[in-house]
């Protein structure tokens, strides 16, 4: 699938309208011809593209008269994409196994929000940069997506964003073992796919993905909230339906994302 420079600036103005993006943005892409160039969008947005998402975080946490939910600790991944030979990609890590939590699992760079962090977007760019050394300077924000709580209770902002095709990552031992991209339709195919139900801590259907690098011949097991969130942002951004069940409607994806945000604040 290529795309050309029309196309992606079309898919990024796709995902500011669905992904809820709240400010404007200064995008610089990579062309499949290595050739930089600058697309400067300005979006007008009504006001319910711009606070629906965040009142319904509100409205979902208030009925449920669980007030102790505001205090959930904070956490973003950024969603690293960039252009490689008319192809959008995504970078993801293997997390080390020497950490307490998530050991050894893929996932998007990302963490717990600092208290020096002055919003999700903050901690996802500090937390990429502490990571594999993505300077926040070289991400351009494209959008963030609804909030998920996962498995181990974090309320997690995803934070998308563009990065140089030509970035090469320092990945920091303590935290992380390897570094690897991925084109994003494979998140669309069956090929490699497999999913599950009745997952613990989760709603719906569990994915899973194997990816095989060809550049370090390493398989990567891509499952859970990673698998989930590369799906979302595939199909948002391709505006292609996966081979397989998703298990939420692709074209009202923010309804599935409270459905489970209002699933795991009820068993809190």
């Amino acid at each position: 699938m290529v795309l050309g420079k029309f196309a992606i600036i079309y898919t990024l103005a796709f995902l500011q309208r669905r992904c809820f993006l709240n400010y404007h943005g200064l995008i610089r892409l990579s062309s499949a011809a290595n050739v930089s160039f600058t697309v400067s969008i300005t979006v007008l947005f009504l006001a319910v593209n711009v606070c629906f998402p965040r009142f319904c975080v509100y409205l979902i946490i208030s009925r449920t008269r669980l007030f102790k939910t505001w205090t959930l600790t904070r956490a973003s991944v950024l969603i690293p994409l960039f252009v490689r030979s008319g192809r959008l990609y995504t970078l993801l890590t293997l997390r080390s196994k020497e950490l307490r939590t998530s050991a050894g699992e893929v996932c998007f760079p990302g963490g717990k929000r600092d208290p020096s962090d002055h919003d999700d977007v903050d901690t996802a760019l500090r937390e990429a940069e502490e990571e594999i050394g993505l300077s926040p300077d070289d991400v351009q924000v494209v959008c963030t997506l609804f909030p998920i709580i996962n498995k181990t209770g974090l309320l997690v902002t995803p934070v998308v964003g563009f990065i140089e095709e030509s970035f090469c990552p320092s990945p920091n031992p303590a935290e992380v073992s390897a570094v690897f991209t991925v084109p994003l339709d494979f998140f669309t195919s069956k090929e490699d796919h497999h999913s599950t139900y009745g997952v613990v801590g989760m709603s719906g259907l569990l994915h899973s993905f194997y990816f095989v690098d060809t550049d370090s011949g390493s398989q990567y097991h891509i499952w859970g909230l990673t698998a989930l969130l590369a799906i979302l942002v595939a199909v948002l951004a391709l505006k292609k339906k996966p081979e397989f069940e998703v298990g939420f409607d692709s074209e009202d994806p923010l309804a599935f994302f409270q459905q489970i945000l209002h699933r795991r604040i009820s068993k809190l």
